[in-house]
């Protein structure tokens, strides 16, 4: 079980060209990484995999142990705070802005759908706003 075997499990994938193409030119990464011979698409992936199944970084245990919890995480908390997620979002939405019908995007929350039922409020549960 290797590292193609990991990458099958997870619930969201970038492949390496991809990976290469649109996310790497947006992340701060120094050209001689290999020192432990683990590639920037892999922690990707794998920080991928924390965001969306919502484990904690301490139970991150990949199968061929050549990178710890901590050095995925280090790489997360440096992307997060040095802009480049923000970068590789703002980069994203500008390379697919011919593809979306802005037409219909809705922002007001006006069709979102809430529950039924609730508790209605008396005038005495209602706070007036300050001023």
């Amino acid at each position: 079980m290797g590292l193609l075997c990991i990458m099958n499990k997870l619930p969201v994938y970038v492949s390496e060209s991809d990976f290469e193409t649109y996310i790497l030119p947006n992340l701060t990464h120094k050209i001689s990484h290999n020192r432990l011979k683990v590639s920037y698409h892999y922690i990707f992936n794998l920080i991928l995999y924390v965001l969306k199944s919502g484990c904690s970084w301490r139970t991150l245990r990949p199968e061929n142990q050549i990178v710890t919890w901590q050095n995925i995480y280090y790489h997360y908390a440096k992307w997060s705070a040095d802009g480049s997620f923000t970068k590789l979002f703002e980069g994203s939405t500008v390379a697919i802005s011919d593809k979306l019908a802005l037409e219909c995007l809705q922002l007001d929350g006006s069709h979102t759908p809430s529950k039924k039922g609730g508790k209605t409020l008396s005038g005495k549960d209602v706070k007036e706003p300050k001023r």
